[in-house]
C-alpha cells in the first residue's frame, strides 16, 4: 500500500510540474502615475481629466504631474493625440493620425509640448503643454487626450501559447474642449459602405460606420440583417451593444459569417443603430464575386467559451488529481489505523 501511495504522489507531482505552462494575464498596477493639474476653466462637475470651457483664440498652459514609482530613473514618451473610434467600438487616443473625416479639428494641431520626460527614481515632475484654441467658433467638442508610455516599451499586446498580455503600461488622460454649449448638437451616425472581407483571417461582412457630428456619445447598439438583393429572408444577422464613438470618426464593424457559405451575387445590408432616444437606419447594397480573400480561414472560429474551457482544462485535471490523492491518502490512513486496532 505504501508503494502504491508513493507512486501516485510521484505521478501527481509529475503532472503539476511537467504540464505545459501557460501565461496568465494578471491585472498589475502600473509603476507610475499621471495626474492632471486642472485649470480655472475646468468644468466644475468633472475631475480626473481635462474638460475645458474655452473661447476662440484662447491660449493657456496645461500641466501634468508624472510620478515615477520605481527605484530607477525612467524616461516616458508623451503625446497629445486626437480621439478616434476603434473597430471594437471604443474611444481611444493612442494614435497621432487616426482615421477622421475632413471636418475634424485634431487636438495635436492645437497643443505643443515635450515629446518625452526623464524622471528620477521615486520622484515626480510637472510637464507643461501650451494650448492654442481655434480662432473660429465651433460647436460640439474637440476630443482627445494625453498619452504617456514608458520609453523603451510598447503598449501593444503580444501572444504566448495563445494568451495575450501587455508588455508595458500606458496611461491616458482625456482632454475635451468645449466652446458653444447652447447651439443644439444632436448625435449622428451613418452606414457608408458594406463588403465581404476578413477579420483576423475569418470571413466577415464589413460595415463602415461614420460619425459626421462633433458629438461624442455612447451606449450605442447596432443590428444588422443581410439579404440577397430583392429577397425577404435574412441570410445573416449581427448585433453589437455598449459602443461609443468619437467626433468625426470612422470605424468598421465586422459580422462573422461563422462558416456560412455565401453565393456570388448582389446583397443588401440593413442597419439599425440606437443611442438613447435616437435611432438611425440605412441599407446599402454591394456585389460579392463568390471569392474570399486568399488568407481567409473558412472553418468556424472558436467561441470565447470554448477558448476559456481550453485554458481551464489543465486546472480541471489538476483538481481531479488532487481529489484522487486525498481520497487515496484517506483510505490508506484508515487501513493503517484499522490494522493497528486489530493487532
Amino acid at each position: 500500500m505504501k508503494k502504491l501511495v508513493r507512486n501516485i504522489l510521484l505521478l501527481f507531482l509529475f503532472m503539476v510540474f511537467i504540464w505545459p505552462l501557460r501565461v496568465v494575464n494578471a491585472t498589475v498596477a502600473p509603476k507610475f502615475t499621471v495626474t492632471p493639474i486642472l485649470p480655472a476653466n475646468q468644468r466644475q462637475t468633472v475631475t480626473g481629466y481635462f474638460d475645458l470651457q474655452i473661447q476662440p483664440g484662447q491660449q493657456e498652459d496645461l500641466q501634468l504631474r508624472i510620478a515615477n514609482q520605481t527605484d530607477e530613473t525612467q524616461t516616458y514618451t508623451l503625446a497629445a493625440n486626437p480621439a478616434y473610434t476603434t473597430n471594437s467600438g471604443m474611444i481611444a487616443f493612442d494614435q497621432s493620425r487616426p482615421s477622421l473625416d475632413q471636418n475634424a479639428i485634431r487636438l495635436n494641431t492645437l497643443i505643443k509640448g515635450p515629446a518625452s520626460a526623464t524622471i528620477a527614481a521615486g520622484s515626480n515632475q510637472v510637464v507643461t503643454y501650451h494650448l492654442q484654441s481655434p480662432s473660429t467658433h465651433f460647436i460640439g467638442i474637440i476630443s482627445g487626450g494625453f498619452y504617456i508610455l514608458q520609453k523603451g516599451g510598447t503598449a501593444a499586446t503580444s501572444s504566448t501559447s495563445g494568451v495575450r498580455f501587455t508588455d508595458q503600461f500606458a496611461i491616458g488622460i482625456p482632454l475635451i474642449l468645449r466652446q458653444d454649449l447652447k447651439t443644439p448638437n444632436p448625435p449622428m451616425l451613418e452606414l457608408t459602405k458594406a463588403s465581404i472581407g476578413t477579420a483576423n483571417h475569418y470571413p466577415v461582412v464589413n460595415a463602415n460606420i461614420h460619425n459626421p457630428s462633433s458629438n461624442q456619445f455612447g451606449e450605442i447598439a447596432t443590428d444588422y440583417k443581410l439579404f440577397p438583393t430583392g429577397g425577404n429572408k435574412a441570410v445573416l444577422t449581427g448585433h453589437f451593444a455598449g459602443l461609443a464613438v468619437a467626433p468625426h470618426s470612422r470605424f468598421t464593424q465586422s459580422i462573422p459569417l461563422n462558416g456560412k457559405q455565401l453565393q456570388a451575387g448582389s446583397y443588401t445590408l440593413k442597419w439599425t443603430a440606437k443611442s438613447g432616444s435616437y435611432t438611425w437606419t440605412k441599407q446599402v447594397s454591394f456585389r460579392y464575386n463568390g471569392h474570399l480573400p486568399a488568407n481567409a480561414i473558412t472553418s468556424q472560429p472558436k467561441t470565447p467559451a470554448a477558448s476559456q474551457n481550453s485554458l481551464a482544462l489543465p486546472w480541471i485535471i489538476a483538481g481531479i488529481a488532487t481529489g484522487l490523492v486525498i481520497i487515496i491518502l484517506g483510505i490508506w490512513r484508515w487501513t493503517v489505523v484499522r490494522h493497528k486496532q486489530n493487532q
